[in-house]
């Protein structure tokens, strides 16, 4: 009969936290700030990658007069052109094609890039660059490539990466060292080319979007708390029955669970929309395809799904520092304006190349940067008990931890808040 009773009063108090859950949820989205906030963010979010292929880029011919070429017609173009090439190693054979088409291109004209010249060699762009940023080459060096230059492709990727564990700025510990071999180990020994614009054109735009979001969600929750203050409503709140306990769950439930919905959709609406324009191809593909980044052991397609995991980190410590700063400050605008500063201010913080490698270690923390591609995939890995750590499982892992400290102590400061 007793455990009828227990189990009874868990079902109610589990139907009455949904209920308060709820209860924050109408809250928070009923609110106009709310309401315009969230409409912005999804229409951006929406029409951000469209935006990219709208309209015309304008150019001036020899003449000086103005020609409109179509976005859209551009991006298709490329597409085509890397599609044909996929699946064709980048040996000799393939650079020199690209270097003899890239020879007629009249780089002495300003607008060498509308010329039919260069139009018959963009084929070839995307190997030009591979080539150029593997073998420290301008584009005029690229032209007078010789097929001897050519061969030592494969051996110059070997060199450059053994190059960066022995002479690297960065002060490694030998277990990190060794770490790096094993990941050149692992990376081919060839490069195979495969059109990736659709993966590019993600983890390009979704660094925006991510920010977006971030934004949108210190405006939304930063009175999850803090409106109660200003209100009164702590006085009831932290008096009635459940105001110390369900209550202030409901709270947090309710604002993680409006931000990661949001990141969620976001993360869903890019993906699906950069796949329809450009395609799915790549996802096989070797990482070091997407620019001149660290080769982790992962494609292309790994790499993408540990972003998105990296951006749902980062809203989610996003929004438990906001509920945090929310339960500690008086009034919403604080809270808005500090969530303001973490959010903007490490975008322009530059560390100069000596510092020790915690301080980038440090900085590759902040909400803002697990937003960023490149820092989810950078070579500065972390290191435990003598494990070393990619940064996109780090990253998340931290979010984590530090998300429920910061929960914590939201659920402590407004709990022992004291009502006047």
């Amino acid at each position: 009969m007793r455990m009828n009773r227990l189990q009874k009063g868990m079902v109610f108090d589990m139907k009455l936290f949904f209920q308060l859950t709820g209860f924050e949820l109408k809250k928070i989205l009923c609110r106009k700030r709310s309401v315009i906030t969230l409409l912005v963010v999804i229409l951006l979010g929406i029409f951000s990658v469209f935006g990219t292929i709208v309209g015309n880029y304008y150019f001036l011919d020899e003449n000086g007069e103005e020609i409109a070429v179509s976005r859209y017609e551009e991006e298709m173009i490329d597409r085509r052109n890397g599609e044909a090439l996929s699946g064709r190693v980048v040996d000799a054979d393939l650079i020199m094609e690209a270097v003899d088409a890239y020879r007629q291109v009249p780089l002495d004209k300003v607008y060498y890039d509308i010329t039919p010249e260069y139009q018959n060699a963009r084929k070839y762009s995307e190997i030009c660059e591979i080539v150029c940023w593997t073998m420290d080459l301008s584009i005029d060096e690229f032209q007078q490539l010789t097929r001897e230059q050519a061969e030592q492709f494969d051996q110059i990727r070997r060199e450059n990466k053994e190059y960066m564990i022995e002479n690297s700025d960065i002060n490694m510990s030998e277990n990190m060292k060794e770490y790096w071999r094993e990941c050149i180990e692992k990376s081919p020994k060839t490069l195979t080319y495969e059109y990736s614009g659709g993966y590019y054109r993600y983890v390009a735009v979704m660094y925006t979007t991510a920010f977006m979001a971030a934004a949108a969600v210190a405006i939304m929750i930063s009175g999850i708390f803090s409106e109660e203050y200003v209100s009164g409503a702590d006085n009831l709140i932290l008096s009635s029955k459940h105001g110390k306990g369900l209550v202030i769950g409901a709270k947090l439930l309710a604002a993680f669970g409006i931000a990661e919905a949001l990141i969620i959709f976001l993360i869903a609406v890019s993906y699906i929309e950069t796949m329809a324009v450009w395609g799915t191809s790549g996802a096989d593909a070797s990482l070091i395809l997407l620019g001149n980044i660290f080769e982790y052991p992962i494609t292309i397609g790994q790499s993408a799904l540990f972003y998105s995991i990296c951006m749902l980190g980062s809203i989610l410590l996003f929004t438990a520092l906001t509920t945090f700063f929310s339960a500690a400050f008086k009034t919403p605008f604080n809270t808005i304006v500090v969530m303001a500063i973490i959010l903007i201010v490490p975008m322009f913080i530059v560390i100069p190349d000596s510092a020790p490698l915690w301080v980038f270690q440090l900085e590759q923390l902040m909400p803002t940067h697990m937003m960023a591609f490149w820092d989810a995939m950078s070579d500065l890995q972390y290191e435990i008990f003598g494990v070393v750590i990619p940064p996109y499982v780090f990253l998340p892992v931290f979010a984590i931890i530090a998300s429920c400290v910061c929960v914590c102590l939201s659920y402590r400061i407004f709990k022992r808040h004291q009502v006047v």
